[in-house]
């Protein structure tokens, strides 16, 4: 299709290598992909039910198997929500208890956290034999515990025999610039040995406990099998009970929960080296655009164009490639066995650092770490460096002539949101664009999504009277508070 070949022609085709063991393989996951209003996978999920006498915790919920308090919202999440009837309250706790345990590897979620005074969410991890051994000496692994009054916080902790309850191994991390958890998606992990466990969010290690960090004379009981759980509580010690300014009902949105262990000896390496804007080939990366990621083991063919013609959209996975920004697939534009062109999810976080990783068959690539901007203005450039104009066969673009175009990358938020991988219609950039050429400002008619394609189009007018002293003439671009450069050919 047309839109297919004018995005292949665009990405130049530079690639680079590297030699490391890939680290992780996908052993267990949920993506909670159903119907709406559907219940979770009752082959990976059961459920702890009541108030258990406050669990241990004075807290005030009754946990159900209802479908109101826990079901996938047709999204792709699964939704805990919290109901409330005056002082009752409604919440689920799910777990694979009896279904799945792991011992130490990786284990991660996506979430969007509820909030408010008595609001408790947790994505954790209990040892298996606490049946036989009872809690502690089972041992805790909270990933992810968040008290509703402290909505930019995250704490991460350990508990076992001699280190639990108000006294565990702990430590926080708190969102930057007052962020809320509540506001968006975030990934939180950890990546656990033998002897140690590491916790992160978004990508960054905020803390990691060792064996020999526990207090003397007690026991390390983290090299068994635990299982993982989900829950959202109400009220008790640790966040208090909730008051008048606590919003009924909440929702916890999960969007995944994936579990690694090391990739056995003989696996395929899958190793990335960089990643750049597509257009630029700089470290300028907004959500939305074009980015490629270089590297090692993606692929055994090269596809310039693997666009699905019957679905409409660039696929999330291709032969088992993938690739994941904070966890989430990006549609995919061109494959190779060093590289792999995608477009950013638009929903990625602009606040810190993501981390973006290649899968293939379930392997998963060491993270290469990027901060994204809210728009990077970057035009695509032909093999000399100097900016694609018009279509092939369009007329010429002239200086003072008819309007031009320039194909572009990462020009930020649209007036009309876009689906990402799917080819969409006209929508103009929310901030204003500004196209300077040769210090002479040059008239925009149209700056936004190129119809018809996942790359940005900006129509313009060619100054007359630019002084040039060769081939080509140096331009800007400003989206807002954006500002790229570029080359154009000189025109005269």
């Amino acid at each position: 299709m047309k839109r297919c070949l004018l995005l292949a022609s665009l990405l130049a085709h530079f690639g680079s290598a590297a030699s490391a063991q890939s680290k992780w393989q996908l052993i267990w996951n949920d993506e909670f992909n159903g119907a709406a209003d559907s219940q979770p996978d009752p082959a990976k999920w059961t459920y702890d039910l009541g108030n258990n006498n406050g669990w241990g915790n004075n807290e005030l919920e009754n946990y159900t198997n209802q479908p109101l308090n826990a079901h996938l919202d047709g999204a792709g999440n699964l939704v805990i929500h919290v109901a409330a009837s005056g002082s009752t309250y409604t919440s689920a706790r799910l777990k694979t208890q009896g279904l799945f345990a792991t011992g130490p590897g990786r284990v991660e979620a996506r979430i969007r956290l509820p909030y408010g005074q008595g609001i408790w969410p947790a994505f954790w991890m209990l040892g298996a034999d606490i049946t036989t051994v009872g809690w502690p000496a089972c041992g805790e692994i909270d990933i992810m515990e968040n008290i509703g009054k402290e909505p930019s916080v995250n704490h991460g902790s350990l508990h076992g025999p001699g280190y639990s309850g108000s006294n565990p191994k702990t430590a926080t991390y708190t969102l930057p610039t007052g962020q809320k958890f509540s506001d968006a998606f975030h990934t939180f992990t950890i990546e656990w040995s033998a002897t140690s466990v590491t916790f992160f969010v978004d990508g960054t290690a905020y803390n990691t406990v060792k064996a020999t960090d526990i207090p003397a004379g007690t026991q390390w009981v983290f090299n068994n099998p635990f299982f993982i759980l989900l829950n959202v509580a109400v009220g008790g010690k640790f966040p208090g009970a909730p008051n008048s300014s606590t919003v009924f009902p909440q929702d916890m949105l999960v969007d995944y929960v994936r579990v690694y262990q090391p990739a056995p000896d003989g696996v395929q390496n899958v190793q990335t080296a960089g990643v750049q804007n597509s257009a630029s080939f700089t470290g300028v990366i907004a959500p939305g655009g074009l980015a490629t990621v270089y590297g090692s083991g993606f692929s055994l063919e090269t596809v310039d164009s693997p666009f699905d013609a019957v679905a409409g959209a660039f696929p999330h996975d291709y032969k088992g490639a993938a690739v994941f920004v904070n966890g989430v697939e990006a549609p995919l534009t061109y494959i190779s066995p060093g590289q792999i062109n995608f477009q950013v999810p638009s929903a990625s976080i602009t606040s810190g650092p993501v981390r973006i990783e290649v899968a293939v068959g379930g392997v998963l690539s060491n993270a290469t770490t990027v901060t994204l901007v809210g728009a990077a203005p970057s035009i695509f450039a032909d093999s000399n460096g100097a900016a694609i104009l018009n279509w092939a066969g369009a007329l010429p673009c002239t200086a003072g002539g008819a309007s031009c175009t320039l194909w572009g990358n990462g020009f930020g938020s649209k007036a009309t949101p876009q689906a990402d991988g799917i080819p969409t219609a006209a929508t103009t950039t929310v901030d204003t664009c500004t196209l300077t050429i040769g210090g002479i400002n040059a008239p925009v008619d149209y700056c936004g999504t190129a119809p018809g394609q996942i790359i940005d189009q900006l129509n313009f007018h060619y100054p007359k009277d630019i002084a040039v002293s060769g081939v080509t003439v140096s331009a800007t671009l400003k989206i807002g508070s954006a500002t790229g450069a570029f080359t154009l050919p000189a025109l005269f």
